[in-house]
């Protein structure tokens, strides 16, 4: 490797410990309570360091953000590419797509909190959607599987639509992470609130999804 590939490969580590370091804070103490000072700290490095590669908080945070969705992403929607998988009727896609929705409440809690604070955030500062896309477009990985499995469902009969499948994917999955950040935020706020567990309040709202899919 060479002096320059050298330097990139310092930048890019760097990069990486500067957006672990913030989205560890975040989720401790949330985006508004996190200083750069704190993220430079928790990096270990000067504050000068931390603004020579985001510009502002709200540059970490989207950043760190995109980075929090490309791993969750890459390490549940593997599942949906396993030839088991694509073999099954669209009944079938659409529960194992939600079993995923399980298992990321179940195993990354602090990824929905997360979600919780920067929802918050972007709405307090009014960040633009512009600024937002390629956040979005992390987000909107997860669109084919949810649209391919309905629309494999609406042609073998096992699932019936009464609305477009856009429309459907985006409500299933508005409603899916609305909840889950909701439950991981602050879900045990009431004591009425622990009468069902956590995660089975996620698996009920799920069945009664795919329940109301089928054809």
């Amino acid at each position: 490797m060479g002096s320059s590939g050298v330097r990139k490969h310092q930048y890019q580590q760097r990069y990486k410990r500067i957006l672990s370091a913030a989205l560890t804070l975040f989720c401790e103490k949330g985006i508004e309570e996190t200083s750069i000072e704190d993220i430079a700290g928790k990096a270990e490095v000067g504050p000068a360091t931390v603004y020579r590669y985001f510009e502002t908080k709200a540059e970490v945070a989207i950043q760190g953000g995109i980075l929090y969705w490309r791993e969750v992403s890459e390490k549940y929607l593997v599942h949906l590419s396993k030839q088991k998988y694509l073999e099954s009727n669209g009944r079938d896609q659409i529960r194992k797509i939600m079993d995923i929705f399980v298992w990321i409440f179940e195993q990354e809690f602090d990824f929905l909190k997360f979600l919780q604070e920067f929802d918050v955030f972007v709405r307090k500062y009014q960040i633009s959607q512009e600024r937002l896309k390629e956040y979005e477009q992390e987000i909107l990985n997860l669109k084919p599987y949810v649209t391919d499995a309905l629309e494999k469902g609406i042609k073998d009969g096992s699932l019936y639509l009464t609305q477009p499948v856009e429309k459907v994917y985006f409500s299933v999955t508005h409603a899916m992470l609305s909840l889950m950040q909701k439950l991981a935020s602050n879900g045990s706020m009431l004591s009425s609130d622990e009468r069902v567990e956590l995660i089975t309040q996620i698996k009920i709202v799920s069945e009664i999804m795919i329940r109301g899919l089928q054809a």
